[in-house]
């Protein structure tokens, strides 16, 4: 167990692709890095003051040398040199940015609605608009399986349908009429479709094209929930702000955990071995615990 005061509430958390740094963002609008095994922190830079954040969450590239950011513009960090490599354009970061599929490129909902832009970071360059989706209406979020070979498209009616991204022919359809979604996300193993609302998530099966379990009751899952990299579990929000672990197999409560972190748990992020799940809350500080599930 390891638990860091800091200055301000931590907003966001990613650890590196092998597992040695941990960064944080936090309410002052520093980013910092954490080496996990001696707890030593080292600043890094300040997303500039003009720019909002009303969604923090941030990435990191495969290669770990760049860092993503949901800021109001976007920005791509240099890790090396510390400095902005790129800001995303208003074009590719319309309603936010997600990290793409292969982690080289982040991706969006275009402006009308109609498709998916995508724009190459490292290069910067625009990539790919993937458009002509077998779905019902207009798109409203979108997230690639992690092998890229289907995407789950949320559109404004709450149909969620599953399509082949090479021929754009829908797969697989989840209607949802009696609840409202906020987005729909691939859990890791890429046999698990996760569907948020404002106040719990539905889990799919993929496999079987089936309700795996109806409802995991959790709060706000858009803004706060994490996977498991190999297990099918989650850390999620409960209503009464406490972190808790679920299982995506189940919906039963795994553990909950409670680190003194604020009014709540404020984002979690798991190390890319599973071994450890770093969370931050509205209090100056955050924690980062040992996984046993």
């Amino acid at each position: 167990m390891w638990i860091q005061p800091v200055d301000g509430g931590v907003q966001a958390v990613a650890f590196s692709p092998d597992g040695r740094t941990l960064y944080t963002q936090d309410a002052s609008r520093w980013f910092t890095a954490w080496d996990p095994a001696t707890h030593e922190g080292r600043r890094l830079f300040q997303y500039p003051e003009r720019s909002s954040n009303h969604f923090p969450r941030m990435f990191t590239s495969p290669d770990g040398r760049y860092l993503v950011t949901n800021t109001s513009p976007p920005q791509v960090w240099d890790l090396e040199t510390r400095e902005v490599h790129a800001e995303v354009p208003p074009k590719f970061a319309y309603a936010g940015v997600s990290m793409g599929a292969g982690g080289r490129r982040v991706e969006c909902v275009a402006d009308d609605w109609g498709g998916v832009r995508t724009w190459d970071f490292v290069h910067q360059e625009a990539g790919d608009e993937l458009r002509d989706w077998d779905v019902p209406d207009k798109i409203k979020t979108h997230h690639f399986a992690p092998d890229g070979r289907t995407v789950a498209l949320l559109s404004w009616s709450d149909t969620v349908t599953v399509c082949d991204v090479t021929s754009r022919k829908a797969v697989q359809t989840i209607d949802t009429p009696k609840r409202s979604l906020q987005h729909a996300r691939f859990a890791p193993d890429g046999d698990t479709l996760v569907l948020y609302g404002y106040d719990g998530v539905t889990v799919w099966d993929v496999p079987s094209a089936a309700v795996r379990v109806d409802k995991i009751a959790c709060d706000r899952p858009y803004w706060m929930l994490a996977f498991h990299p190999t297990a099918p579990v989650a850390a999620v929000r409960r209503a009464d702000g406490l972190l808790s672990l679920v299982s995506l197999r189940t919906g039963e409560e795994v553990r909950t955990l409670d680190f003194d972190l604020g009014r709540h748990a404020a984002c979690a992020g798991f190390s890319p071995d599973g071994l450890t799940c770093a969370v931050g809350g509205t209090e100056s500080r955050f924690a980062v615990f040992d996984v046993d599930v």
